[in-house]
């Protein structure tokens, strides 16, 4: 795995203290999506790099390397690279049998999880989705706004196949949540930043 995704998998041990559930109003539905750009466990924990070109057409997949954290570069397989509504990128393990991540962050995209949420959910619906809160990175640097342990709630509720979302803030005026330190999902300096969902995916791990 890259070193900037193994970077990232030792930031979601971190713990924090818990919060208590807060109503945040009804949660996204999870509406059936006629073009199936929903990102499940199921269908990628698995995917070849041959089945993803039979699914999506060898013609819309290229491979680039791309910009990471901390200077890092990547290799990563993307999917309608040109399409901000389809584009899908996927970093495949180490003998490229099947994805070790995979990841959406354009807005106006046609994926989204299979809870419903999608770029420019509210974290409120995250929390709502994960039935409590859950604790994040302070934004402000290379891992900023990257949820870093959902504290036990649905969304980490699948062995091997954890969900990532990184959320970004929409009041750049609200400073209280900067920096690498942990805050939960419901503490009022994340709140006032007013953050939404700017990239999410999955990430698979051994079991």
């Amino acid at each position: 795995m890259h070193v900037w995704a193994l970077a990232f998998a030792l930031l979601l041990m971190s713990c924090g203290p818990s919060g208590e559930p807060q109503d945040t109003g009804p949660a996204m539905p999870a509406e059936a999506d006629p073009t199936g750009r929903v990102l499940t466990c199921a269908t990628f924990a698995s995917l070849t790099p041959d089945e993803l070109a039979q699914r999506f057409g060898a013609e819309n997949i290229t491979t680039q390397t791309l910009p990471g954290p901390e200077g890092e570069s990547y290799e990563a397989t993307v999917v309608f690279a040109d399409d901000p509504t389809q584009r899908l990128e996927i970093i495949w393990n180490d003998t490229r049998s099947a994805p070790a991540s995979v990841s959406v962050e354009t807005t106006g995209t046609a994926w989204h999880g299979v809870e419903g949420y999608t770029i420019g959910s509210s974290i409120a619906d995250i929390e709502r989705i994960n039935v409590m809160p859950f604790q994040l990175w302070g934004f402000g640097w290379d891992y900023g706004g990257w949820v870093s342990d959902w504290r036990a709630g649905s969304l980490a509720q699948t062995p091997g196949c954890n969900v990532r979302v990184r959320f970004s803030p929409r009041n750049e005026t609200a400073t209280g949540a900067m920096g690498d330190s942990a805050f939960m999902s419901n503490d009022q300096a994340v709140r006032d930043t007013d953050p939404v969902v700017s990239e999410f995916g999955l990430m698979f791990t051994s079991q």
